[in-house]
């Protein structure tokens, strides 16, 4: 991606400049590597909070849940146990699966990719936005301010890794992407997706359901929670947990630039002193 600028342009092949002075900027390849573990913190905590992502140019990231009816004949009576909390624990077979959808650019190249079709989309969902329940756009601007870079060169950066990765798959070439919570492996133009086992199981959990479920939070709540109070419960918040004292790092750089001006003070002195005393009429 960054050795072909010509098949990739954009503002991702320059260092971009950070949105404080206490960082300095990077170089293109520490700057993508940045972006994407933003990106895949993002995808994550999207997932774990029951919310599918759906990635430009990439694919989208969905639950498939299938829902079938209670066996009333067959369910244990118990006294200690209520309904809601027999049906909590799956008693009447909800089940999630996570799954992960190609998007139309990606799945043109994958040629023997035979799993096309994991989600039963239902008619009503004609957006190419929206692949499943819930569904949300993947949101430059989160990880533009958890990495202190733009939206502009996060988004050009997203855009040219996911067209590198359409490339690459066309061409015949094996990628291996590490999301974290998930590994896509593509081979011979086949595409294998392999999920985390501990981030799988929470999928199924009595308290899952309920992240899913958004008639729970009044509208009151929702609306009062303002962004800053968001943003301190996400995790792309403590993704740089190192971060340098801004004033600090301001006077260092001022005392860093009356330094170069000492040093080129005291070069173009000993010039001229080395020039007047090499001068035979001088008198110094």
């Amino acid at each position: 991606m960054l050795k072909n600028p010509g098949l990739y342009p954009g503002k991702h092949l320059l260092p971009a400049p950070r949105n404080t002075p206490a960082l300095k900027p990077l170089e293109p390849l520490a700057q993508a590597m940045i972006i994407w573990r933003a990106m895949t913190q993002y995808v994550q905590e999207k997932l774990e909070n029951g919310k599918n992502v759906n990635v430009r140019g990439f694919g989208a990231f969905a639950f498939d849940i299938s829902t079938g009816l209670p066996k009333i004949a067959t369910r244990a009576k118990s006294m200690e146990k209520t309904l809601e909390h027999q049906r909590l624990e799956r008693k009447h077979v909800h089940k999630i699966r996570l799954v992960f959808v190609p998007d139309a650019k990606l799945k043109a190249v994958l040629s023997n990719y035979h799993e096309k079709d994991q989600l039963n989309k239902p008619k009503s969902q004609a957006s190419i936005y929206q692949k499943s329940f819930a569904s949300i756009f993947c949101n430059p601007a989160p990880i533009a301010a958890a990495c202190f870079l733009g939206k502009d060169v996060v988004d050009s950066t997203l855009n040219a890794i996911f067209s590198a990765v359409a490339d690459l798959t066309g061409y015949g070439y094996s990628i291996d992407l590490r999301f974290g919570f998930a590994n896509i492996s593509i081979a011979n133009k086949d595409l294998r997706v392999r999920f985390r086992p501990d981030f799988c199981q929470t999928l199924n959990g009595t308290d899952f359901e309920t992240k899913m479920r958004q008639s729970d939070m009044r509208t009151s709540e929702f609306w009062s929670q303002s962004y800053s109070q968001k943003w301190a419960q996400s995790s792309l918040s403590k993704l740089m947990q190192r971060r340098p004292h801004s004033s600090v790092v301001r006077v260092l750089a001022e005392k860093t630039e009356a330094l170069k001006l000492m040093s080129l003070d005291l070069a173009s002195n000993g010039i001229l002193l080395k020039k007047i005393n090499t001068n035979p009429y001088s008198n110094y």
